[in-house]
């Protein structure tokens, strides 16, 4: 039997549970990016991740709602499932766009974001890993944070120059794909921005608990 039953539910294992969900989203859509057309098939299964993500979400919900005791406050740990979920949700906003948006291939931009969404979420595995001892190394939690926050910024400046050449009047691109690029590239940058949210919803956990 699990040890969520066998000793009281694993609070920071369901964060931990939640951000290799979330992770391995972000490996099977560098995995989709691999080549220069777009893996279709692979970009489906994303779906089954996030509805992964879903049930995790409820089953973290059911055991919070039915704990009597918790390590940290109730509010503070729905948020931050849920923030988690917000991250998993966003790398499957990535594969709506390549479908609805009949994109067939990747280009040096998309490439990049990829790196960068599979770095931070690399780093918040470490960090939810950790995350349970953060009264004894918030130092390393925070370093953790930084360099998230590092690899967004990375993602803003990737971000504007990619719409900024999207928009260049010397750009020859026909403007569907630029339509295209530029719905994709915005939720690119958005999940980079959840990856950050992650970070910092730990961030403020160990201030308020410390």
């Amino acid at each position: 039997m699990s040890n969520f039953f066998s000793k009281g539910p694993d609070y920071f294992g369901l964060f931990e549970k939640g951000i290799q969900i979330a992770n391995k989203a972000a490996t099977i859509l560098q995995a989709a990016f691999a080549d220069s057309r777009i893996n279709v098939e692979k970009i489906k299964q994303l779906k089954e991740i996030e509805h992964e993500g879903d049930q995790h979400v409820h089953k973290c919900a059911e055991l919070i709602a039915d704990a009597f005791i918790t390590p940290i406050e109730r509010p503070d740990m729905m948020n931050l499932i849920a923030t988690i979920e917000a991250l998993t949700d966003s790398i499957d906003d990535i594969a709506n766009q390549v479908y609805m948006m009949h994109i067939a291939e990747k280009d040096e931009v998309t490439e990049k974001f990829i790196q960068l969404i599979v770095q931070a979420c690399k780093e918040l595995c470490q960090m939810m890993s950790i995350f349970k001892h953060f009264k004894k190394a918030p130092n390393k939690i925070h370093e953790i944070s930084i360099r998230v926050n590092h690899i967004e910024e990375e993602g803003d400046t990737l971000f504007t120059d990619a719409m900024r050449a999207l928009f260049d009047p010397a750009n020859k691109m026909e403007t569907i794909e630029i339509v295209r690029r530029q719905n994709l590239y915005n939720v690119f940058e958005n999940c980079l921005d959840c990856c950050e949210d992650v970070a910092d919803i730990v961030g403020q956990i160990i201030i308020s608990n410390t």
